[in-house]
């Protein structure tokens, strides 16, 4: 039994259902369940999961508007256990085109749709538990798929990056009621960027080309990235997460790393992440 396989815990009582978006979390969700022996079905949300990625692992794909045709599936297969992950861009109420099976629904989804993104994923938590189902977070099924505290690679961050770092996690912590972004980028003992609706990635190249323009200096090893879930998040659906491209924006904008809530980010295979960062020379780093 290899290391990241003896960290993993399977929580499920029963069949898993993994209900994916897209990107690389859900397959590399469903290729841990599987190596621990869980049974498992994976749907697939249409536009966003590609199934070609989950091998061999039972599949079907729904639309968004066939919700009353999953839980139909989901009940006669006897799957009382889910786990929702991956990327889905926030639909809109009218782009749903219910099915007959999902209209006596929408007057759930007509509520949770009335607020922000945590109010809406609140609402598909409830949606679902309230029928039954039990929802855990992807770290509850395969916990190496976190970052785990210390650096990754080769790379840690220095004292002063630490109290940038510290800076960034506080201003997160105080921006948590306004339902803002989870990440923020600091440079020169000042915060120079807070994620809003355009996503981490997007933040960090609005960064490189203020830094390109003259308009923001970065000196060689300062600016860092943070990242942490907001207070109260339900990190069952809506854990934070980072990935290659993370890394290599951070590098080309300039920075000298990245800080993350240990245990509380998602960064998939933990290795290779930490060997691009090595690469790319700049630091991975978990976090209490």
């Amino acid at each position: 039994m290899n290391a990241a396989h003896s960290e993993s815990m399977a929580v499920a009582r029963g069949p898993l259902a993994i209900i994916a978006g897209g990107g690389d979390f859900p397959p590399a969700l469903a290729e841990i369940a599987a190596r621990q022996g869980q049974g498992l079905f994976v749907a697939a949300l249409d536009g966003a999961a590609d199934p070609a990625r989950f091998g061999a692992i039972e599949l079907t794909s729904y639309r968004l508007g066939q919700l009353g045709r999953l839980l139909d599936d989901l009940r006669r297969r006897e799957i009382a256990d889910l786990v929702l992950i991956g990327s889905l861009p926030r639909p809109s109420f009218g782009a749903l085109r219910p099915e007959a099976s999902t209209l006596k629904y929408l007057p759930h989804f007509a509520r949770a749709f009335q607020g922000g993104d945590d109010h809406l994923l609140r609402g598909v938590v409830r949606f679902f538990e309230e029928r039954g189902f039990r929802v855990h977070g992807p770290a509850e099924i395969a916990p190496e798929l976190t970052v785990p505290m210390g650096a990754l690679g080769r790379k840690a961050a220095t004292p002063a990056q630490h109290e940038l770092v510290a800076r960034g996690f506080s201003m997160l912590s105080a921006l948590a009621p306004f339902d803002v972004g989870q990440a923020a980028v600091l440079a020169d003992h000042r915060i120079v960027a807070i994620e809003a609706a355009e996503g981490t990635d997007a933040m960090i190249r609005r960064v490189a080309e203020l830094a390109s323009s003259g308009r923001l200096k970065i000196a060689k090893g300062d600016g860092v990235l943070v990242k942490a879930p907001k207070e109260g998040q339900d990190l069952r659906v809506d854990m934070p997460a980072i990935g290659p491209d993370t890394l290599r924006n951070i590098a080309e904008a300039g920075l000298a790393g990245i800080a993350l809530r240990a245990g509380r980010v998602l960064v998939g295979d933990r290795g290779k992440l930490g060997r691009l960062a090595d690469q790319l020379g700049v630091f991975v780093e978990g976090v209490i």
